[in-house]
């Protein structure tokens, strides 16, 4: 979404309603496919159109795009009449903006309210000449357009061309108008060769509002040597006449060639031309260009919707498919899912790297690769899906009274109540996540191979995931993956090194496949056989739906009003509340009624 150009807000909006969808398509889903019993046809059905369905994303134009400006900016710097004065002693050394793109200052906490320091280099010195914008009638007096055009105030719309004449000298020097048609410029006639220096820019000054030109209080040059803001360098003034005087012709009187009667105007001045890393000086390192974002914002929503209902359907018949097979030939389902995440390991890398080769660089990217892989994996999956045999599944009778049944037991309602607050989690932080990895500079490639680790160290968790089960028990388990959860946020709140989301990223095998495979094995043990899909489509709709989007448009609202850092903090002591208060219950609630049915059961024997 970030690279149609649709913002945070908006990108809120879109979970939001895809929460709604989330809720009602796996419910709908599962009970459709526990009333058929054999759903095979079905399941492969909606693979197939989820798979075609992918690609109309692809169809989306861009609504905004961002343009970054070069990465440097120019200034001249030199001498410049503070005022419609001659006199040099009331000039003052200034530097002068030539970027074309206006530059919002760095100011308050960023550079100082006074003064800021910046690094430059020194590129070249030599004759800016600039060139009258305006064109003036025959009985206006070149003297008073001199005036005009070189007066501060008037610079921002006096000027039309900039013409630059290198020449071999260092930076001091100074041109004052003499007679009408010449002017007389003092130079410093040392030689000199491109260098670095530190500017002291002068913000509190009022002229630089208005002409993009900033006083110079002090340089330092790279050779050490320093000019303060008296203008004192090796004891002579910056600004006053030294060395030689070498007087400068300056075009006082040239025709405009459409109009005979009227005349434009030409002066020169003796600067040198120093190059600034932009983002140093200028809040604004890209503008925004704007297309149409209503139109991306309600074709992305269409093409979103659709997706959802078909992807959400899949997952919760795919789901009811795997328990139904596993229950059936008592097969282990966390070695089936071993399986899927292997499926990730392998094509999540393989995805970055073809984003990667296929963009041209990171401001633009191309997506394209990914879609095409998805779309044709989902559709070798659907003609595999045609192999299955579900026909021992019986049609339940009564799924919505069965369902209804099974919502009397309090441990199935706080199950679902940490599959709510689980979804809300990876909703407010997961769908951002990216956005805080890209702006510490980690690629694709490596968002990828981060995914890659995750998978692989979730595989040896879902082999062994029934001794883990059997060893510390469901609601433990649970407990744990919370902990974690608390670990891997705030540790993502305070990342600055691009490799450690390698670490971080690697305990999303617990918070992610582990807690989701319990979950999913948990409710399916307190459910029945008959209502399998059901109650998976009750799990997944209160996790998926419910959860990750609400949490999506909470996560949205939060980072707009506290920033990323921030809200992956406060999504951490969500989950630590919320394993504690699970852990709790479970030592209150569930070993109590364990310990009560087990001594029923042996009352019943005797």
């Amino acid at each position: 979404m970030k690279s149609l150009g649709i913002s945070v807000e908006e990108t809120g909006a879109i979970y939001g309603v895809s929460s709604v969808i989330g809720v009602l398509t796996p419910l709908c889903t599962g009970m459709i496919a526990d009333k058929l019993g054999n759903f095979k046809i079905l399941l492969s059905l909606s693979f197939g159109l989820t798979s075609i369905s992918a690609l109309l994303f692809l169809l989306v134009p861009v609504g905004r795009t961002s343009v970054n400006y070069a990465l440097n900016t120019s200034f001249v710097v030199g001498c410049y009449d503070a005022s419609n004065l001659t006199d040099h002693s009331s000039q003052m050394f200034v530097s002068t903006s030539l970027d074309l793109n206006e530059c919002k200052l760095r100011v308050g906490n960023d550079l100082g309210n006074d003064e800021a320091n910046i690094s430059v280099v020194l590129n070249e010195c030599g004759y800016m000449c600039y060139h009258g914008n305006e064109f003036y009638d025959e009985d206006y007096t070149e003297a008073d357009v001199v005036a005009e055009v070189q007066s501060l105030n008037n610079f921002t719309h006096a000027v039309r061309d900039v013409t630059f004449f290198p020449d071999d000298w260092i930076l001091n020097g100074w041109c004052s108008r003499q007679a009408p048609g010449e002017a007389i410029c003092e130079r410093n006639l040392e030689s000199g060769t491109p260098l670095n220096a530190t500017l002291a820019l002068d913000w509190s000054s009022n002229i630089g509002n208005k002409s993009r030109r900033f006083p110079v209080k002090w340089i330092t040059l790279g050779d050490n040597s320093y000019i303060n803001s008296k203008g004192m360098f090796n004891s002579i003034r910056l600004c006053d006449s030294h060395d030689e005087g070498q007087k400068l012709n300056r075009t006082a009187y040239v025709q405009h060639f459409n109009d005979s009667d009227k005349n434009s105007f030409q002066f020169c001045r003796p600067q040198c031309i120093v190059r600034i890393i932009r983002s140093e000086l200028c809040s604004n390192v890209a503008r925004e260009e704007v297309f149409n974002p209503l139109l991306t914002f309600w074709l992305y929503m269409l093409f979103r919707c659709i997706f959802e209902v078909l992807l959400g359907g899949s997952a919760t018949l795919f789901e009811g498919a795997v328990l139904a097979l596993v229950y059936e030939v008592r097969g282990d389902y966390g070695f089936q899912k071993v399986f899927g995440f292997i499926g990730i390991a392998i094509f999540s890398p393989i995805s970055g790297v073809l984003i990667d080769r296929a963009s041209i660089d990171e401001n633009n990217q191309n997506f394209r690769p990914a879609y095409f892989l998805f779309g044709s994996l989902f559709g070798m999956a659907a003609l595999g899906l045609l192999t299955i045999d579900l026909k021992f599944k019986l049609p339940a009778e009564n799924v919505v009274k069965d369902v209804k049944s099974l919502l009397k037991n309090i441990e199935l309602d706080a199950l679902l109540v940490i599959a709510l607050i689980l979804g809300l989690l990876v909703g407010s932080t997961g769908s951002y996540l990216f956005l805080l990895l890209e702006e510490i500079g980690v690629n694709k490639s490596l968002m990828g191979l981060s995914i890659m680790i995750s998978c692989l160290a979730a595989i040896p968790l879902l082999l062994f995931s029934e001794f883990i089960y059997r060893k510390f028990s469901y609601p433990n388990v649970i407990v744990f993956c919370l902990s974690i959860f608390v670990v891997r946020l705030i540790g993502y709140s305070y990342i600055s090194m691009p490799s450690l989301c390698l670490v971080y990223e690697s305990l999303e095998a617990i918070t992610g496949p582990l807690a989701m495979t319990t979950l999913v094995i948990y409710v399916s043990k307190l459910g029945t056989t008959s209502t399998m899909a059901s109650i998976q489509g009750l799990i997944s709709a209160i996790y998926f739906g419910l959860g990750i989007g609400t949490g999506s448009s909470v996560g949205g609202l939060l980072i707009g009003a506290y920033g990323q850092r921030t809200t992956l903090r406060i999504t951490g002591v969500i989950a630590f509340i919320t394993g504690l208060f699970y852990f709790l219950f479970n030592v209150v609630y569930s070993r109590r009624r364990n310990a009560n049915s087990i001594k029923n059961d042996s009352a019943a024997v005797n």
